[in-house]
């Protein structure tokens, strides 16, 4: 594979380095966080090779954590997944945006209800910490063909029976419409203190070679716009993410953590916030042309592979 030239260093492919630059490679990390979808499984299962690498990394005394933008799997299920893959529950070590916006409101003691944009797993994850959560509208409004039709969006400037609402999380919805963005829109008016939370910040959702979905990037944008409030976002590649991960796994030396992942602003910008080495996969969401052509150096990795099975390889270059 060739080096990519769009910054200062070249970014080069694991295996084309030389043997005593692959030892120094691996001599690199002590831990491994590594994304989850399009990196460890895709649409159709586990990626080719992940079963055996996982295992081999811990072997060879590596510790592993998995930072998600995926709040649509229950932790059973997650734990299902990776124990499937070698690695048992009571060493899983996973961060995604329905975990960490719980722990976020419960750190803040924030007792308000919630106003979801989300799934119903994610929803749940709130629920089950006894918050009260309000979603909807789940009816279609009605259409009369009369010149003001958006005057059924009048009950929600004006309604003061609901519950007071403390913040607003947004995650991917397939649901979503015009009337959840503005009764997103009048709760985040209505409370000036009300917070503006957003978990993943994708605006495409790969799903596989021939499939990708539009993510809630482009309705956390339009809530920002209409609103005036700043998102605070809880999922890849936030800020506040970068500092709930440092604070969680205790990570006093960013250089040795290795951050694996498929996409370039949300991996890639998320391990350069932290300060941890980057490799990008190029299993998921990333193609090399689109490595080759990205601009921002933020965003790009020190290293790339095509997938977890090339750890395999590795490992053997240095024997």
């Amino acid at each position: 594979m060739p080096a990519i030239h769009n910054q200062m260093a070249p970014i080069r492919h694991v295996l084309d380095m030389t043997k005593q630059e692959k030892r120094k490679f691996i001599e690199s990390f002590d831990t491994i966080m590594s994304d989850c979808d399009g990196v460890v499984w895709d649409f159709i299962g586990p990626i080719p090779g992940v079963d055996e690498a996982l295992p081999l990394l811990k072997k060879k005394g590596k510790k592993l954590a998995f930072i998600s933008n995926n709040g649509m799997r229950t932790m059973e299920e997650y734990k299902q997944k990776f124990l499937k893959l070698g690695i048992p529950s009571h060493e899983l070590d996973i961060v995604h945006p329905a975990l960490t916006t719980v722990r976020y409101l419960k750190a803040i003691n924030m007792t308000d209800a919630v106003y979801c944009i989300a799934t119903e797993v994610f929803k749940d994850y709130l629920r089950n910490e006894h918050y009260t959560v309000i979603d909807g509208p789940d009816d279609r409004f009605p259409d009369e063909r009369a010149a003001d039709s958006v005057r059924v969006f009048t009950d929600f400037f004006t309604d003061s029976t609901s519950p007071r609402v403390g913040a607003v999380v947004m995650d991917i919805d397939v649901n979503i419409s015009l009337a959840h963005l503005m009764k997103a829109k009048c709760y985040l008016e209505r409370n000036p203190h009300c917070l503006l939370i957003v978990g993943a910040t994708d605006k495409i959702v790969p799903l596989g070679d021939r499939m990708d979905v539009i993510g809630p990037g482009y309705f956390i944008d339009i809530l920002e716009r209409a609103t005036g409030h700043e998102a605070l976002v809880l999922g890849k590649p936030g800020q506040a993410l970068a500092d709930f991960v440092l604070e969680q796994f205790k990570v006093s030396r960013p250089k040795r953590v290795l951050f694996i992942g498929d996409m370039l602003p949300q991996d890639m910008g998320f391990g350069s916030r932290c300060g941890f080495q980057k490799l990008l996969m190029l299993s998921g969401g990333t193609t090399l042309d689109m490595l080759r052509a990205h601009q921002e150096p933020g965003e790009l990795p020190d290293f790339y592979m095509d997938s977890f099975a090339d750890f395999l390889q590795l490992f053997k270059d240095v024997q």
